[in-house]
């Protein structure tokens, strides 16, 4: 009977890991037609609730980096810093920001989140991943370049807006990142530990896509 209720729970377990990792994907994969990088349409923040509004879309209609920031939070479940990683990539990514405001060209920015989607998605997939402050690091520099590419919707903007719009990304960032470390831990300790590495091999696919269309659009210009 003991035997029975084990299998039975252990079945349980891999379709709801399977069933949350399909969700991720279903989410991830959402079409956003039109919105992607510019919640404003391209129109630079006028106001403290347009800027804040603008901070708190960016994160999210730019599949690219919805993506990364679920990866580093359920990257930070099993990794022995925990949420400093989502801490440092949210910090550099403000700084990301500021470098793009003060004019400051990072190269290949597009190329690199790319990069780091895939990279993280890997991290996940692996058993044996780096841990400490080379996971720190790592979060770290992503969180340059996509702040980096944040700041091509606030620039030129007022300071009351541009105050707003970092409190609404680093705010959106911080509480889907911390999420996803939630789900990974409660999942990691419930013995659920192939979630994460099914969940990074989703990550890898999308990682992978954006990079190939990336790496066409600079070889084969339209």
């Amino acid at each position: 009977m003991t035997a029975l209720k084990s299998i039975g729970a252990r079945v349980k377990s891999v379709g709801l890991g399977r069933g949350l990792v399909g969700a991720i994907a279903t989410l991830l994969l959402l079409p956003l037609p039109g919105l992607a990088h510019h919640p404003l349409e391209g129109r630079v923040p006028a106001t403290f609730g347009e800027g804040f509004l603008s901070g708190l879309a960016h994160p999210v209609i730019g599949l690219d980096h919805l993506t990364f920031v679920v990866a580093v939070g359920l990257l930070a479940a099993v990794s022995t810093w925990g949420i400093a990683l989502p801490v440092a990539f949210v910090l550099a990514a403000m700084v990301g920001t500021g470098l793009h405001l003060a004019e400051i060209t990072l190269p290949a920015a597009e190329l690199v989140i790319a990069a780091s989607v895939l990279g993280f998605g890997v991290l996940l997939a692996l058993k044996d991943r780096p841990q400490g402050l080379v996971m720190v690091g790592l979060a770290a520099g992503a969180g340059l370049f996509h702040g980096f590419a944040y700041g091509e919707a606030i620039f030129g903007a007022q300071t009351m807006p541009l105050v707003a719009y970092l409190a609404g990304f680093t705010a959106v960032q911080l509480g889907i990142a911390i999420a996803a470390f939630f789900v990974g831990r409660q999942l990691t300790q419930a013995a659920k530990p192939l979630f994460v590495q099914q969940a990074g091999l989703v990550i890898c696919g999308i990682g992978a896509a954006f990079l190939a269309t990336n790496l066409l659009n600079t070889l084969l210009p339209a």
